[in-house]
């Protein structure tokens, strides 16, 4: 499974995970059977609130699951739409304890209206 994870730097594991999936400096896309960790750059990162599409940078690569600390509405919308599940990461401080809280069940599956609607009360 390839699950997606925003990040605010490049330090493998021990990258901090992003408040906000949309806004993000880089994306960590890690292959849990492989184990893999790549870490891209987020070229929409600077756009209009409520304006970006996550989703141009992940359709074709095979990115099932999204997990993150917090998530607005439209962009959850749009990685659902492409059969991206979003997860919360409980905020997670860093990308490994992400990864391991979600092999571990402890995330929790957002529904369709549970993204950080309104103030981003969520994190």
């Amino acid at each position: 499974m390839k699950i997606v994870v925003p990040v605010e730097n490049r330090k493998g594991l021990e990258s901090r995970v992003c408040e906000h999936f949309g806004s993000t400096p880089f994306y960590a896309i890690c292959d849990t059977e492989s184990g893999s960790v790549s870490i891209v750059e987020n070229f929409n990162r600077n756009h209009e609130h409520g304006q970006c599409t996550p989703t141009d940078m992940f359709s074709g690569n095979g990115v099932s699951a999204a997990l993150c600390n917090g998530i607005g509405g439209r962009a959850q919308k749009k990685l659902q739409l492409q059969g991206i599940e979003v997860f919360m990461a409980g905020l997670a401080p860093t990308l490994g304890e992400a990864l391991e809280r979600h092999a571990k069940g402890m995330t929790r599956k957002v529904d369709p209206a549970g993204g950080c609607a309104g103030g981003h009360d969520c994190h």
